[in-house]
């Protein structure tokens, strides 16, 4: 199964509440936070495509969230979701993209699980089910 695994320290800082205090203070500051975490998932993705891993599109995608500790919502975690999906479409090394749009055409569904792993915690992000569309 092939799967990314992004870290969940670093999307700490993405997080839904952390991204409405930017936009409070100044929308430039959260244009940079955007940007930033897109570059972020960008860069996981690239590698994704240098150790081949792909999905096939369109598909439903699995979020496994291992996080350190309980102190963030889960809704403010799967915003993160929108700079990872930003960071699909920008991953591209020639003419291979990881993801060429984020529309409902590749994206057909997502679902979160959250789990407390204090150890190693990550985001795993996978292909739950292939769905093809009927012609």
């Amino acid at each position: 199964m092939n799967k990314v695994i992004l870290d969940p320290n670093i999307l700490r800082q993405f997080t839904l509440n952390k991204y409405i205090e930017a936009e409070r203070k100044n929308r430039f500051i959260a244009a940079k936070l955007k940007k930033t975490a897109t570059a972020y998932a960008r860069n996981v993705f690239l590698q994704a495509i240098t150790d081949d891993v792909s999905f096939s599109w369109p598909t439903k995608l699995k979020f496994d969230w291992y996080l350190p500790d309980r102190r963030i919502d889960p809704d403010n975690w799967t915003f993160t979701q929108k700079f990872i999906f930003d960071g699909m479409q920008k991953a591209q090394i020639g003419k291979r993209v990881f993801l060429d749009n984020d529309n409902v055409k590749n994206i057909k569904g997502f679902d979160h699980d959250f789990y407390v792993d204090k150890v190693n915690p990550r985001l795993e992000i996978y292909e739950m089910e292939v769905v093809h569309e009927i012609p």
